[in-house]
């Protein structure tokens, strides 16, 4: 009957998969292992604004970027380069603010710390609304391979920006998160502290983000900043 059928259709694949496992293990191999997903980079964020129109949004630079790096990380099979690692490299490169404002340049440093995707965003202020819009780039060949934008009031820019943050992670290959929802005044203060990291004061920085995740113990984002800014200063 039915049954029997399914039986011998499961019997059948089982010889079938031993056959091939023993003249052909690197097929099982390659059918058994997905390819790995290219590791990505995401960049500052560019502020777009017009003259006398961003000055209260300034901290969207890094606020942004690390809310999407966040959003990357949640998300199943992405390695993200860290900040950190991309401050030590520009260190080691000797590229200046100026070097970078090239896209060309971001492109080459990507590949030199092995990423295949960069990601690029930037935003503008049109009254109380900020607009954000992002793209991902592959490095091998400069092709913008998605983009996607997000509209929303100032005040809650960095939570509505998450939908498209998920969208962002599907185009790279990756599962979708389950995002955050952290209050604007974290996200300043946080953004307070990569300031005084990319200064080059790390003991300044360390302080700031324990201060502020004594007033918001869930804010993920600085706990990680925090263990990477430890482990360097352990290595100086």
């Amino acid at each position: 009957g039915a049954l029997h059928r399914v039986r011998l259709a499961a019997l059948w694949s089982l010889v079938l998969t031993t056959l091939l496992a023993l003249c052909c293990p690197g097929v099982v191999r390659a059918q058994a292992a997905p390819a790995a997903l290219p590791a990505v980079v995401v960049w500052d964020f560019d502020n777009q604004s017009p003259p006398g129109m961003g000055t209260g949004a300034e901290f969207l630079r890094r606020s942004l970027s690390e809310n999407l790096t966040v959003s990357l990380l949640q998300t199943g099979g992405l390695q993200v380069v860290e900040r950190q690692r991309l401050k030590d490299l520009l260190a080691e490169q000797k590229l200046s603010a100026a070097q970078l404002a090239d896209e060309d340049a971001r492109v080459r440093l990507g590949r030199i710390v092995g990423a295949g995707r960069m990601v690029f965003g930037g935003y503008f202020v049109l009254g109380t609304d900020v607009q954000v819009h992002v793209r991902v780039v592959d490095t091998a060949t400069s092709r913008v391979l998605f983009s996607d934008e997000a509209t929303a009031p100032l005040p809650q820019v960095m939570q509505q920006v998450e939908p498209m943050n998920r969208r962002l992670a599907r185009a790279l290959g990756g599962a979708s998160g389950n995002g955050n929802s952290y209050a604007a005044a974290s996200w300043q203060a946080y953004d307070g502290a990569l300031a005084l990291a990319d200064a080059g004061r790390l003991d300044d920085a360390v302080q700031a983000l324990q201060a502020l995740l004594t007033r918001d113990k869930t804010f993920v984002p600085a706990e990680r900043q925090l263990v990477a800014l430890l482990d360097k200063l352990a290595r100086r």
